[in-house]
């Protein structure tokens, strides 16, 4: 009636019973996901039960060696002996580079490729190859630190394509495009100075340009655009060379004339008229984007908008076209650096009189002001906004002070008009 073993015999085999191994193979596979290739394959040794799970793991993952010639021997040999499985994930990254290495890291992609891999990465100072990326697996592409050359930008041979995320690249390249695309990220790139890269890519949702260095890229239209932020950073080439802070009238001025970018008109604020959620943040004098509002769209969808300097320069003519043009904006931020000098002047009275009526949405719910102090550019935003037909009770200032103490008030009043 009563088991006769032992109570030792039954702890000591309970204790060497291996519970993992037990596992299945995803679970396993999932497990093995989580180490550097070299560790994975290294559980061959662990017992029977893994001798064969590496041929097959779903993720390749190499990115704790700093130089390609530490891996090529083991890469050769992991690629020959895989069981051709599909990879799910391939993460290479690299911190060096010599002479050859492209190569190796080229056929490791194709290789990737070949075996219908979901996501890739790949981080290192390497040009990637001149040929279009050919899969229709592959749903996301993460790039860092690579120069990208014209036709591998052409991702229309990536049918289920859906993220790009580009980071600190160098696009040499006319046009980046994909019709798949939902998501963009495109951060601390370096552009062509000659041209003006266009951004082909109408089924995006969410678009991040930012901290770019060269020209501006064109924005092409993208009708299911929903979120989309834009930073400009100091390095981009849209600057006046009079330092003018808007688009100057000086036809030897190379910055804003010397440039023929064929994009007949808007380079990106046409691109952005189908967007419900708008980040514009740049300093006064890129030029671009008050160039733009020549060619202004109506933002039919837009509800939230934010905003810094750039708009609030000279006599807020920018401003109050993107007012203008935004019939259903619910909340509008402006986002004031600290560093800037406060060049924002109160409306004249020449714009007084070219605003003949209120226009502001009768959905706008509140304006915020984020500053560090309420100095002229608060003044004339005030100004501009109760001049639009937007009440002080729905304007609230948000300030921060050098202890990094928050303060929000709402705006009860304003000092002066300049006439």
């Amino acid at each position: 009636m009563f088991d006769e073993m032992p109570h030792s015999k039954k702890a000591s085999e309970g204790l060497g019973a291996d519970c993992i191994s037990a596992l299945p193979d995803a679970l396993l596979h999932h497990v093995l996901g989580f180490l550097q290739a070299q560790e994975a394959v290294r559980t061959c040794m662990l017992a029977r039960r893994w001798c064969h799970l590496w041929e097959s793991m779903p993720v390749l993952r190499v990115t704790d060696v700093s130089r390609v010639e530490q891996v090529r021997k083991f890469m050769d040999h992991l690629l020959l002996l895989r069981d051709r499985s599909n990879l799910d994930t391939c993460l290479l990254k690299f911190a060096k580079r010599s002479a050859d290495d492209e190569y190796y890291v080229r056929l490791w992609i194709r290789h990737a490729l070949l075996c219908q891999v979901r996501l890739l990465s790949v981080s290192g100072m390497f040009v990637l190859s001149n040929r279009p990326l050919v899969s229709q697996y592959l749903t996301k592409l993460q790039l860092y630190g690579a120069s990208l050359l014209d036709k591998f930008t052409n991702f229309s041979s990536c049918l289920a394509l859906r993220d790009l995320e580009i980071t600190r690249c160098g696009i040499a390249s006319d046009k980046i495009y994909s019709r798949t695309l939902e998501r963009l990220n495109c951060h601390r790139c370096s552009f062509p100075w000659e041209v003006r890269t266009c951004i082909s890519a109408p089924s995006v949702i969410s678009l991040q340009l930012t901290d770019w260095m060269g020209r501006t890229p064109f924005i092409e239209d993208m009708p299911l655009l929903v979120t989309a932020v834009v930073t400009f950073g100091p390095v981009c080439e849209d600057c006046c060379g009079n330092n003018d802070p808007g688009y100057c009238e000086d036809s030897s001025c190379a910055f804003c004339y010397g440039l023929d970018d064929g994009s007949a008109g808007s380079v990106l604020l046409r691109g952005f008229s189908a967007a419900r959620n708008l980040k514009l943040i740049a300093k006064p004098e890129m030029f671009i984007l008050k160039r733009d509002l020549r060619w202004c769209p109506i933002f039919r969808k837009l509800e939230i908008l934010l905003l810094s300097e750039w708009c609030v320069a000279d006599d807020h003519r920018a401003l109050i076209c993107i007012l203008r043009h935004s019939p259903v904006l619910k909340k509008l931020t402006f986002q004031l650096n600290e560093k800037e000098k406060p060049i924002s002047l109160l409306p004249s009275k020449a714009i007084f009189n070219s605003v003949a009526k209120s226009f502001a949405s009768e959905n706008l719910m509140s304006v915020e002001i984020k500053c560090h102090e309420v100095d002229q550019r608060v003044d004339s935003i005030l100004m501009t906004l109760v001049m639009c037909g937007i009440p002080l009770e729905k304007i609230s200032i948000q300030q921060k002070n050098a202890s990094s103490q928050c303060f929000s008030f709402v705006c009860t009043g304003f000092s002066s008009v300049q006439t």
